[in-house]
């Protein structure tokens, strides 16, 4: 699904999005990457694509004001080391990937810091 962007060219947006890739401009993912306003998309090296504390601090999160992580096409809650974690770390929002998508081009575009994580296939995952 082609997801709306604004037409600013200073930011970077997520032009298609669905629950086997993301396009980030010209580059297609099929594994977990994360992209930010201001650092290019790159693949996310997870734990066996889990999302635990080890991942997110992979993650360049003194940049940015928001962490949107996308659990794939099923929404997952993470478990309550990773909350706690993340609470004292930066405000963050947990939802499916197409819906972190969407959400990252409307923060960017309002010019906020944001960065997104997102895994992809998300039916044989578990987030802990």
């Amino acid at each position: 699904m082609k997801i709306a962007s604004q037409d600013n060219l200073d930011i970077i947006t997520i032009t298609q999005v669905s629950t086997t890739h993301v396009d980030v401009g010209d580059i297609q993912f099929t594994q977990p990457f994360f992209v930010g306003t201001s650092h290019p998309a790159t693949s996310w090296e997870t734990d066996s694509d889990i999302i635990t504390i080890n991942t997110i601090e992979k993650l360049p999160l003194d940049y940015y004001e928001l962490l949107l992580l996308g659990t794939g096409d099923l929404y997952a809650r993470l478990d309550n080391e990773c909350m706690r974690f993340l609470s004292k770390t930066i405000p963050f929002e947990v939802m499916t990937t197409i819906s972190a998508c969407r959400t990252f081009n409307i923060v960017a575009g309002e010019s906020r810091k944001v960065l997104l994580a997102g895994l992809l296939n998300s039916n044989d995952k578990i987030v802990e």
